[in-house]
């Protein structure tokens, strides 16, 4: 990284840091004034583990996906489509930490979803799994490849082929599973994950020199963290009907309000009471969640967030006779 000592510029990150990192040019100004992006690439260097942000990319399965054991199955999913784990560590979401690491998407989020999100990725530590890529074109960035399979975290924009369709999506918080978009992305988040769980956990896969190999039988990183957040956390339906009915057996505040207030138009009375009354124990947890994510609306009518995602279409003038590059809009945090 070559860094500029202009007393007029008013970023340490040279002009041309991000060139092959991201395919978005707004984005690479953008990250040139990041701080945690410029923190990342020194980390990158010192590891020299640069040249490795096209060939990994990484997958958090947050709360929602370990109540709803949607884990084995993405983790088995991901492994028929190429993707195989390198690394394993696990993270706990702070609400500093998902505003940070969601920085240029969530001005759109409405204020129904940040009053929920804190709540929903609060409930428990997540999994952050670095993969290897055994299927990506030499062009293509593990991570946009991923980012292309995914889908997007709007249920209404979801396609049967995409991998949260697949694992059982449920709503537009209930998605499970968040990814890098991009090398420059897949710097810059995991320099955020740092600052909680070091580097130790992926310091070897991130310096190996080649491109990595699938685990062997019993090798896999993740096999004793899952078992371990499934222990933490019961297994849930994530049904919102279902969920409804258990909690108006109650008789706590919840309970009150599954009887009273189910229905929709009732959102604002149950996020009034998530705002002061602490979230049941177990099961019952996620009956709530279950409720208000199902009803909430996650963005802001007409506000875009200050970055979308970008299409795997973007990268394709790096591949031979390619067309020129376009950009797609993703409103939806992923």
């Amino acid at each position: 990284m070559t860094l500029t000592t202009d007393a007029a510029c008013r970023s340490a990150v040279a002009a041309d840091a991000l060139d092959g990192l991201t395919a978005d040019p707004e984005k690479r100004e953008l990250y040139r004034y990041d701080t945690y992006l410029r923190e990342g690439l020194a980390s990158f260097e010192g590891m020299r583990a640069l040249a490795r942000s096209h060939a990994v990319t990484f997958v958090v399965l947050k709360p929602d996906a370990v109540a709803g054991r949607r884990c084995r199955r993405l983790l088995d999913v991901l492994s028929e489509e190429g993707w195989f784990p390198l690394a394993a560590t696990t993270v706990r979401f702070e609400p500093l930490l998902t505003r940070e690491l969601w920085r240029y998407q969530f001005n759109a989020a409405s204020r129904q979803r940040i009053a929920v999100v804190d709540h929903l990725l609060g409930s428990g530590p997540s999994l952050l799994v670095l993969l290897g890529d055994a299927r990506r074109p030499e062009w293509l960035p593990a991570s946009v490849r991923l980012t292309a399979a995914k889908g997007s975290a709007d249920p209404e924009a979801a396609s049967g082929a995409d991998l949260r369709t697949r694992i059982g999506r449920v709503n537009g918080l209930f998605n499970f599973m968040h990814t890098a978009d991009d090398p420059a992305d897949v710097i810059r988040e995991l320099q955020l994950f740092s600052y909680q769980a070091g580097w130790d956990w992926c310091r070897q896969a991130l310096t190996s020199g080649g491109p990595g190999q699938p685990p062997v039988p019993d090798g896999d990183p993740t096999h004793d963290l899952l078992r371990e957040l499934e222990a933490g956390i019961p297994q849930h339906d994530l049904d919102l009907a279902l969920s409804l009915r258990r909690l108006e057996k109650g008789t706590d505040t919840w309970a009150e309000l599954a009887r009273t207030a189910a229905a929709p138009e009732h959102i604002d009375v149950w996020l009034s009471e998530l705002g002061r009354t602490p979230l049941p124990y177990g099961s019952a947890r996620w009956d709530v969640l279950s409720v208000v994510t199902g009803w909430i609306d996650c963005n802001e009518p007409g506000v875009l967030p200050l970055l979308a995602t970008s299409s795997a279409h973007a990268w394709q003038h790096a591949a031979p006779g390619a067309a020129a590059p376009t950009k797609e809009g993703e409103t939806w945090p992923s």
